[in-house]
């Protein structure tokens, strides 16, 4: 099983924050399961994996890596740890627990995003799929960012 470690606010999945994205691409070319970059308009940095999970490299206008985005995988395979937290595979609500112990937590955007504004690290949730009011009940992506990228957006 592929485990994908979070540093924050030093980066995720072994792309550090301040790498240029060319190195950033070729960290990511290299994790086990990888099929393939983005290939929509401005999906540098961008890589799929065969488990549905997808990393995202952002850049900087000086083509530095600011921030490693991380989408929950749809398929068994790949673990997303913080420490010993597995970010996807419990329910967003025992997640938030665990963290919540360990680091100042900001929950924001009617509860959808939980921010640990002293890592520089975010998780997201999004509604049901089904487009009624209920929550998937699972994190879908976690952000590892460089100091400040926050203020920024």
């Amino acid at each position: 099983m592929l485990e994908v470690k979070l540093d924050p606010p030093r980066g995720a999945a072994g792309v550090e924050i301040g790498m240029t994205m060319e190195a950033a691409e070729q960290v990511l070319a290299s994790l086990p399961g990888y099929v393939g970059p983005g290939r929509a308009k401005g999906s540098r940095g961008t890589a799929h994996f065969s488990t549905g999970m997808t990393i995202q490299a952002h850049g900087d206008d000086a083509g530095r890596v600011e921030a490693v985005e991380i989408y929950r995988p749809t398929e068994p395979g790949v673990r997303v740890l913080y420490g010993d937290i597995s970010i996807f595979e419990e329910p967003a609500e025992i997640v938030e627990g665990r963290l919540a112990g360990r680091l100042p937590l900001q929950v924001i955007d009617d509860g959808l995003t939980v921010v640990a504004p002293e890592t520089f690290m975010a998780l997201g949730k999004s509604t049901s799929v089904y487009g009624d009011d209920s929550e998937s009940g699972f994190f879908e992506s976690v952000v590892v960012a460089r100091p400040g990228y926050y203020e920024d957006l």
